[in-house]
């Protein structure tokens, strides 16, 4: 099969997995608290890690930059738990159209924290990811809630994330990355263990714990996307998410984005596609 093709094929089947996984946080924190939910990912998260380690070897964690690991870990600790309360007070869609801007916010941010140079096309591109942010949140007007800080929240710290694990790849395993984020998340889930946690039946249980699974299928889909075929290649078939999300829930949950919803969405997805793409020509440029 083709590189590229394959690329395209184990992005989009990525996207499908974390999609799934946006629908059973919804169904669980529907029924359970959120920090639940946040538990048995963290539980069945680490489990994972602990098997690739032991495939691996214990010198897979080994590292040469823990503050750099405890930045990335946080900060992916940050991303989803505020992702998982945007998904329990908001729409499917609007929850993952905003957290979408997280590549906007790193090309902004990349200018002062590693001193990248921006030119004008990454500006209009970043301007213009904004505004489908703004079109989707509508601030100052009488349907803006403060909950839609929560995906905002989480595209900064998803940012962070991206830009720390940029400076951890060159050195660093997958694995280790893996294991400290799931423990990292597993440490923060029990200190804010909540008080009224209710027991779990079967199914919901197996639910629950299938969000480690999956999750897993789904970044390593995206590893294996990075390894076959180039970023510019596969990074817009990560905006699939939005039509997986906007399925699934109208089928399982009967949500229905608004007209501004998928306005802003269509804005942050062109934005996201043209900062990949003028990153991957830049990156181009660099080697010759």
């Amino acid at each position: 099969m083709n590189k590229k093709l394959l690329g395209i094929l184990l992005m989009t089947l990525a996207m499908f997995c974390l999609s799934v996984n946006d629908i059973i946080y919804k169904n669980l924190t529907i029924n359970f608290p959120v920090w639940e939910a946040i538990f048995f990912r963290a539980f069945s998260g680490s489990i994972i890690s602990i098997i690739l380690v032991y495939r691996s070897g214990i010198t897979s964690i080994k590292t040469k930059k823990p503050i750099r690991h405890f930045v990335r870990a946080f900060s992916a600790v940050g991303c989803v738990v505020l992702y998982i309360f945007g998904i329990k007070y908001l729409l499917l869609s609007e929850n993952i159209a905003i957290a979408h801007s997280a590549p906007i916010i790193a090309a902004l941010l990349a200018v002062p924290i590693l001193g990248e140079k921006i030119g004008i096309h990454r500006i209009l591109s970043i301007v213009l990811g904004f505004v489908g942010v703004l079109i989707i949140v509508r601030p100052g007007t009488d349907l803006f809630q403060l909950k839609a800080l929560l995906p905002i929240g989480s595209a900064f710290f998803m940012a962070a994330v991206y830009l720390s694990t940029r400076s951890l790849m060159n050195t660093e395993t997958s694995t280790s990355i893996v294991f400290y984020y799931s423990f990292s998340l597993l440490f923060t889930s029990i200190i804010f263990f909540p008080a009224d946690f209710i027991i779990p039946d079967v199914f919901n249980l197996t639910l629950a714990l299938s969000l480690g699974l999956m999750g897993s299928f789904g970044h390593y889909f995206m590893s294996q996307a990075a390894r076959h075929a180039d970023v510019s290649v596969t990074s817009p078939f990560e905006y699939t998410s939005f039509i997986f999300v906007g399925f699934m829930g109208y089928l399982f949950f009967n949500e229905i984005p608004s007209n501004s919803v998928v306005i802003g969405a269509i804005l942050i997805i062109i934005s996201g596609i043209y900062i990949a793409y003028r990153e991957r020509k830049n990156d181009y440029k660099n080697i010759q």
